[in-house]
């Protein structure tokens, strides 16, 4: 065989085997794109079941009924010295001072109390929305009894809280410390925290057991403000930051009250005359 006659074999041969490697190389880019059609496929319905779920716990989150478990979410000063429903234990002395009542739109219904700002401080860096139910922003100066636990709650001896429920409340530290169930879940600016804790029902059939100490003064002296303190039924939405005001039901207290206004008015009827004809 000649020279010429192996060259052009020679030729043949590279000629197939470049057609060879570009039919590989066509099929592994074939290959290659439906590999990432499929995965961007698979990604986009991983990323849709994950936005069904959210959209599913949202939903579901916002047909819980949230109903108030403690009394007094507004927080309504009972003279100088207490918080209407609430039992301070283990306290030498204990101010308490209404800053602010938030209502309405932000500076249209709102009232400062004490010339302090302090409800603007919360509208500029909490919460500037509308608020269809007032509350009040509550200054608190404490000083604790040595050796004792202090605690300020206003729903575990009411034997309210079972089941599914978040506690929770805003609260700016001016000095001292404070302990207890609830942990920062939020900061705000200027010294705003939205404190919380929640509880889920994660056993039909198991007991649940309610923290005995939602908030706690743990330093001896302190200084504090807070608002919409309270326990609710249900794991309300923390995530988006929601807390406010929540409805309640009538109590076997409440309707005690009425029955024994109806009774006094009955008998105030009683004793009217009869008309004569």
């Amino acid at each position: 065989m000649s020279t010429d006659n192996i060259t052009e074999l020679l030729t043949q041969v590279a000629v197939r085997a470049n057609a060879l490697c570009q039919s590989v190389e066509d099929h592994a880019g074939n290959i290659n794109a439906t590999v990432d059609a499929k995965k961007a496929e698979m990604d986009a319905a991983k990323q849709q079941a994950h936005q069904d779920i959210q959209n599913y716990i949202a939903g579901a989150r916002g047909e819980q009924s949230h109903i108030l478990l403690s009394r007094n979410q507004q927080m309504e000063p009972l003279g100088n010295g207490a918080i209407k429903g609430f039992n301070t234990i283990g306290l030498e002395t204990f101010e308490v001072t209404r800053e602010a009542s938030i209502y309405g739109s932000a500076g249209e219904h709102d009232t400062d109390h004490t010339g302090n700002g302090v409800g603007a401080s919360f509208r500029s860096h909490v919460y500037s929305g509308y608020v269809n139910k007032k509350f009040n922003i509550l200054r608190i100066k404490w000083k604790t009894s040595p050796g004792k636990t202090v605690r300020l709650d206003n729903t575990y001896y009411n034997g309210y809280e079972q089941g599914a429920l978040t506690k929770g409340c805003y609260i700016k530290v001016i000095e001292g410390q404070i302990n207890g169930d609830l942990h920062p879940v939020t900061n705000f600016d200027d010294g705003w925290q939205l404190y919380a804790y929640r509880q889920a029902a994660n056993s039909p059939n198991g007991a649940f057991y309610t923290p005995h100490t939602g908030l706690s003064l743990s330093s001896s002296t302190g200084e504090a403000l807070i608002c919409l303190y309270g326990s609710v039924s249900g794991y309300v939405n923390l995530e988006n930051k929601v807390w406010g005001c929540y409805p309640e039901f009538a109590r076997p207290s409440d309707i005690a009250g009425l029955a024994g206004s109806i009774e006094s008015l009955s008998s105030r009827v009683n004793d009217l005359e009869t008309p004569t004809a």
